[in-house]
């Protein structure tokens, strides 16, 4: 990468200085704190959890499993107690199965060092009925008001936010950064 560097002339309360940046590896470092920032979890840490093989195999089947840290202990543990309509179809494990996933979502769900997204995601739900959806949240709909929706329920490729695999093409592996969308029929989005 070539590097170039910028020097700046900062008028400050003491005099003028010269301040120097060397704008590659600038551009570089935040993009790399940009990834890391949309990563969910500490650095999607959960899928060295020993139940996230159990998890993936029992949810994923179905649908992405979701990165835990995308919604807090009480809303998994919500959706856990209703499986037998879960979102319109009967997603029922047997007892010793259920605890299993239960418990990992609950180890790795949204909270304190769960993450920036999870932290975020557990500040904005403290004292409110616990989300049993991920598109409920205040940081999901914040992320995605722009997005018009022809691209999204509209689009025969993607037909519900709810599919994050469909643009978000490292979904799976806890990475929604803006910078890798791309949007069936559409390319990459830019906000």
């Amino acid at each position: 990468m070539k590097k170039t560097l910028i020097s700046l002339l900062v008028v400050t309360g003491v005099g003028i200085s010269a301040v120097g940046l060397v704008a590659g590896e600038r551009g570089e470092r935040h993009h790399n704190e940009d990834h890391e920032r949309h990563e969910h979890g500490s650095s999607a840490a959960y899928r060295s959890d020993p139940q996230y093989d159990l998890y993936k195999s029992e949810c994923g089947d179905c649908h992405m499993a979701y990165p835990p840290s995308m919604l807090p202990v009480a809303s998994w543990q919500g959706m856990m107690t209703v499986l037998d309509d879960h979102f319109g179809d009967n997603a029922e494990l047997d007892v010793a199965t259920a605890k299993e996933v239960t418990a990992f979502l609950g180890r790795n769900a949204a909270g304190e060092g769960s993450g920036e997204y999870g932290e975020r995601s557990w500040r904005a739900t403290q004292g409110l009925a616990p989300p049993l959806r991920i598109t409920e949240t205040d940081y999901f709909r914040g992320q995605h008001h722009e997005i018009p929706d022809k691209m999204v329920t509209g689009n025969p490729d993607v037909g519900s936010l709810s599919r994050c695999e469909s643009c978000h093409r490292e979904a799976e592996l806890g990475n929604f950064d803006e910078h890798g969308v791309r949007i069936p029929g559409y390319g990459r989005w830019d906000d």
